[in-house]
């Protein structure tokens, strides 16, 4: 079994992010907890991710939601979701 650390550890932040809001939206802080306890991998510092999370809502893969990250209308899943490659607890 796997969990959402084992996610943000092999992935990229991108996939990470279009995962965790494919049902449910995020807040920025929930976000930036779940990097910061895993060290940063994969996206450097919370200025990085702040980055990430404009750009993908300028692409329309996630977009505003009561202060919180949710599902664009350009959301596509990611390629590890199709490949189940997880299996989550």
């Amino acid at each position: 079994m796997s969990n959402i650390n084992d996610i943000v550890n092999s992935e990229s932040p991108r996939d990470v992010v279009l995962f965790i809001v494919r049902n449910k939206s995020i807040s920025y802080p929930m976000l930036d907890r779940l990097y910061n306890r895993n060290g940063w991998v994969n996206i450097g510092n919370n200025l990085e991710l702040l980055k990430l999370v404009h750009n993908m809502r300028l692409e329309g893969l996630i977009d505003n939601s009561d202060g919180g990250i949710k599902k664009g209308p350009n959301w596509k899943e990611p390629a590890f979701m199709a490949e189940n490659k997880y299996t989550l607890e």
